[in-house]
């Protein structure tokens, strides 16, 4: 799918955007698999959500949505998940690296934010149910290969540019 036609001015914050491009940007966020609020406010939310994309995505750094960052919303290719445990993650493991970076990808992507700490508690377990319900994942609380797969996983255009 090709980006509809940016249209300036860029997206940024401060102070809150309202602008119909503010709620296209927040919507196709959205379908992308990110956990956004399409609220058609450019905050600070939405500032923290797009720096993150365009960190996933190699592009300038910098939350606002300009050309680039509109048009890779919409044609960027998915991001590639880090390489799973090869075991089930659940409530109770403690100073666990995989648990942290999955907490970290979570929180990234606009996920109740989480003490990035390796321990699977309850707002972890929290979190993974609602990616898992957001994802249309089986809800168990456990981050199996599949959870942990969509918490990098973006729906892309098929032939969208690696």
């Amino acid at each position: 799918m090709s980006a509809p036609p940016f249209e300036p001015p860029p997206l940024k914050f401060p102070p809150i955007q309202r602008t119909p491009n503010v709620s296209k940007w927040q919507q196709q966020m959205r379908h992308r698999g990110w956990h956004i609020v399409v609220d058609g406010d450019y905050g600070q939310e939405s500032k923290r959500l797009c720096a993150n994309f365009q960190m996933e995505h190699g592009l300038e750094i910098d939350g606002i949505v300009g050309p680039d960052t509109w048009k890779a919303t919409w044609e960027a290719h998915s991001t590639k998940p880090k390489p799973a445990p090869d075991h089930v993650l659940k409530r109770g493991d403690m100073n666990n690296q995989f648990v942290h970076q999955w907490q970290r990808q979570v929180n990234n992507r606009g996920w109740p934010d989480l003490e990035v700490d390796g321990d699977f508690g309850p707002q972890t377990e929290k979190a993974c149910k609602e990616l898992q319900e957001f994802k249309g994942l089986p809800v168990t609380g456990q981050i199996d290969r599949h959870t942990w797969d969509e918490a990098w996983l973006e729906k892309a255009p098929v032939g969208a540019a690696a």
